[in-house]
């Protein structure tokens, strides 16, 4: 079974040559940081911009698969869901997928998006890693941070979330600020999804640094109205890796 995701052609180009020179256009510094972990937004290519390129870049270059969890956004699931199709599709080319011993549900991985965007950029920096996808919803963060700590070792894990959303420019900026204060901190206490859709993955991440006292690096903050000039409601990004 092949996964066809629908962000193709909505979220980023569902053509190669386009989305090869949103990569190839740009110059990348020499990776020092090594991280197994990042933090990622997700939204159309256009917003995403430098953010998640600089925290990519980051990422050790070595691998053979990448763990990707996500949170539900268009859905409501229990849990956390694999799926045991074999293949997604992208405009770059086929990347395998390793199934995870959890939930399955395939048809969720065509229209769930924060998930699915990440793939142009797996498949450009790691053309031949495998991907372990999975979505959570309703979910404890500890059990999603057992994960991190079973995985972390042979996978590098990728955490996906937006920040502050659909308010206005000025308090935007100052909840994404606030965030940005409570990863780097790591303070779990009061972190909740008005700070961040994925708040789940995010307090995971926050639980297994605590745990081995490892530091949170930002890679930049930014907000849509950058991108489409609306002030008036904003969705905030960030960036972030784990040294």
């Amino acid at each position: 079974m092949k996964i066809r995701p629908l962000a193709a052609g909505k979220f980023y180009p569902d053509n190669k040559s386009e989305l090869l020179n949103f990569f190839e256009s740009r110059e990348y510094p020499p990776n020092s940081a090594d991280s197994r972990l990042i933090i990622v937004p997700h939204a159309g290519l256009e917003f995403l911009g430098e953010i998640s390129l600089k925290t990519y870049t980051a990422l050790a270059e070595n691998t053979e698969n990448i763990l990707i969890i996500a949170p539900a956004i268009h859905n409501r699931i229990y849990g956390t869901i694999s799926t045991n199709a074999e293949v997604f599709i992208t405009p770059l080319g086929e990347i395998r997928i390793k199934s995870y011993d959890t939930g399955i549900n395939n048809e969720i991985f065509n229209n769930e998006t924060a998930l699915t965007v990440q793939l142009p950029f797996l498949k450009y920096f790691y053309p031949q890693a495998t991907v372990t996808p999975l979505i959570y919803g309703c979910e404890d963060y500890k059990n999603i941070a057992n994960i991190i700590e079973k995985n972390i070792d042979k996978s590098l894990i990728i955490i996906v979330t937006n920040l502050s959303r659909l308010v206005p420019e000025r308090e935007s900026i100052k909840l994404d600020r606030q965030t940005a204060r409570m990863i780097e901190r790591k303070q779990i206490d009061d972190f909740d999804s008005e700070l961040a859709d994925g708040a789940v993955g995010v307090c995971a991440a926050i639980e297994y640094a605590t745990k081995h006292r490892l530091n949170f690096i930002c890679t930049g903050l930014s907000n849509s109205s950058r991108t489409n000039g609306d002030t008036s409601s904003v969705v905030g990004y960030g960036g972030w890796y784990l040294i």
